[in-house]
């Protein structure tokens, strides 16, 4: 029975793991043509379900894994991305993601960085050779946890920090384009995996799961019934979302197996974002705040952030500092950082700090919160198939009522409008009174004084008439 999995352009053991037109792994697998139906998945067979185990590969490394920076990283500046979204001021308030897990299902974290040290736990690895979540050979999820969960700079020579700089990070290492298998020429992850990661992160106890990789695939293949990694991983979204767990996924890039449906019209479907009802899915956005060229559209898209030229923890082995380019392509030459794999993690950090302030919300409420407070585009009901319901906007989202719980939370005490009755106003009867009352009595202590004058006149003139 066939299973997606990871797709791998030409040449990719020859460059840099991470993609450089689309900085994400894309998963994927043999096309089937495409047919004209109705867009969505299928109800799918709730008895397919992945393990709750990972399964391992014994591939061989085919690639050498990325090495740290040997020069000076120091980068001063903000990155546009945290000066736009504003999270900082979240940190104000003590909203910092302390106690919250987050599950970055990937190609694992390095953790020995030092503004991750302390965060990472081994969540368990695919990879049979070096294996554990702790590491990270590609350098793609150490920019995800990074986004999510870096610690501010201790030194304060930067100005980077995470979103939810007081989470902790579950990195299961599900994935990897440096192992190889000589005889089918696959990559390790698949759709199975992805699902068995899921599961185990929500055992796990996670409250958040990032997922920035994503299988691109004819809407006909999506919708078979007989690919059991696709039910699997139906099921393991699915599963999350009854147990409170938010999933944010990437929307996709374009290349490799993925294309860029026309709007309205997709003819190809991306999962787990496919899955919509349990996923909340992120599209990228540039500096002018405009959709990102290579970001997949698709009805299923919920919300973007920021994915092009990022800045990030340098992703490779024994790194230490930032990063604003990383390298790429089949000879590994320099590129920015960028894809919808790096935008997810802004959400997945917001909707950790959602859930610190209410954790009594579904994962559902929680979703809706991002999707309803967000900088809505043009479009019916303020969404479109590009940017979903458009750019996250953090401080609207961790306000205290959103319009979908008027009636499911006491909404906060409106401001008493400054009516003019508000404002002292001159009384004039009673100035006109009071004025009144004052010269009368003025007027009555000249009359007393004028009278007493008067009457010690009387006297003094009889006083003189009787001595004469």
């Amino acid at each position: 029975m066939m299973r997606s999995s990871y797709s791998r352009s030409r040449g990719a053991l020859r460059g840099f793991a991470l993609c450089a037109a689309v900085g994400t792994l894309a998963l994927g697998g043999p096309t089937a043509p495409a047919v004209a139906q109705t867009v969505g998945p299928p109800p799918l067979d709730p008895s397919r379900q992945a393990s709750h185990s990972l399964q391992s590969f014994p591939f061989p490394q085919k690639q050498g894994c990325m090495r740290g920076n040997t020069g000076n990283s120091v980068i001063e500046e903000k990155p546009w991305s945290q000066l736009v979204l504003g999270f900082e001021q979240a940190h104000d308030q003590n909203l910092t993601g302390r106690g919250q897990t987050v599950g970055v299902i990937d190609t694992g974290v390095n953790a020995t960085h030092p503004r991750l040290r302390g965060k990472v736990q081994n969540g368990g690895s695919s990879v049979a050779r070096d294996g554990g979540g702790d590491k990270d050979c590609d350098g793609h999820g150490t920019i995800v946890a990074g986004i999510i969960a870096a610690a501010p700079d201790p030194t304060g020579q930067t100005g980077y920090v995470g979103v939810a700089p007081d989470a902790s990070i579950l990195s299961i290492r599900q994935s990897s384009k440096l192992f190889v298998d000589d005889a089918t020429n696959q990559t390790i992850g698949n759709t199975e995996t992805m699902a068995q990661a899921i599961n185990i992160a929500v055992d796990r106890g996670v409250s958040v799961i990032n997922i920035s990789q994503s299988s691109c695939q004819s809407i006909a293949q999506a919708s078979n019934y007989s690919d059991s990694g696709n039910q699997e991983l139906h099921n393991a979204v699915k599963y999350a979302y009854e147990r409170g767990v938010v999933v944010v996924a990437a929307a996709g890039n374009v290349g490799e197996a993925c294309q860029k449906n026309p709007s309205g019209s997709p003819t190809t479907a991306v999962l787990p974002a496919w899955f919509d009802d349990y996923v909340l899915t992120v599209a990228s956005v540039n500096q002018a705040g405009a959709p990102s060229e290579f970001t997949v559209p698709g009805p299923w898209v919920d919300v973007a952030a920021p994915g092009e030229n990022l800045i990030a923890l340098d992703p490779g082995v024994n790194g230490n500092g930032l990063a604003s380019q990383i390298a790429t392509g089949d000879n590994g030459q320099m590129g920015p950082i960028q894809g919808t794999s790096f935008a997810a993690p802004y959400v997945s950090g917001l909707a950790v700090l959602i859930k610190q302030k209410f954790p009594d919300l579904t994962a559902e409420q929680v979703m809706d919160r991002i999707k309803e407070t967000a900088l809505h585009p043009g479009g019916i009901n303020g969404r479109n198939d590009i940017v979903g319901y458009g750019m996250v906007d953090p401080a609207a989202a961790l306000g205290d009522v959103v319009p979908a719980e008027w009636g499911k939370a006491v909404p906060p005490p409106k401001p008493k409008k400054l009516e003019a009755d508000v404002i002292p106003q001159k009384d004039f009867p009673a100035l006109i009174v009071a004025m009144g009352g004052a010269g009368a009595g003025i007027a009555a202590i000249i009359f007393t004084a004028f009278l007493a004058n008067a009457v010690r006149n009387v006297r003094a003139r009889a006083r003189e008439n009787s001595s004469r």
